[in-house]
């Protein structure tokens, strides 16, 4: 059975997905480039007589590892000054604002993300000089949080 390509939008963005042969299990499935081994349950009467479950797929570990991947990569953050997101996830604290001065490694935001706080550090020591988001806002990967003026 040939593999089968769909986009699928999750939250506002789009995921290319390869899904290969459901025939049996576990299916190999593409979602922008990783592959994952997809195990699809089935009953032992439906096994006998060939029948597949329709029971959600469930993603176990990754087919290679994800340094084999080949995918665009935005830093987190850079001696630029701009602070980005390392991940999708929502803004819980911001602990900054314009005008404030940082230092390099001072926590300026929490970012929440598959249900884990991640501590957002300045790269640089300088000025705020924009805030891009606020408590509760969504990002996503690689999205622009603040700006620092070198100082």
């Amino acid at each position: 059975m040939a593999s089968k390509n769909y986009k699928i939008n999750i939250a506002g963005k789009t995921y290319d997905v390869e899904v290969g042969d459901i025939s049996k299990s576990p299916v190999q499935v593409s979602v922008d480039g990783t592959l994952y081994q997809v195990e699809i349950p089935q009953s032992a009467g439906d096994r006998a007589a060939g029948v597949q479950d329709t029971v959600a797929p469930k993603p176990v570990a990754p087919v290679v590892p994800s340094s084999a991947v080949s995918r665009p990569s935005i830093p987190d953050s850079l001696d630029d000054g701009v602070v980005r997101s390392p991940m999708p996830g929502r803004i819980l604290s911001v602990n900054v604002s314009v005008g404030d001065t940082v230092k390099k490694g001072q926590p300026i935001f929490i970012l929440e993300s598959m249900k884990m706080e991640n501590t957002i550090a300045s790269s640089i020591d300088g000025t705020v000089t924009s805030v891009h988001v606020a408590v509760s806002d969504s990002v996503q990967h690689g999205q622009t949080l603040a700006e620092i003026t070198k100082g």
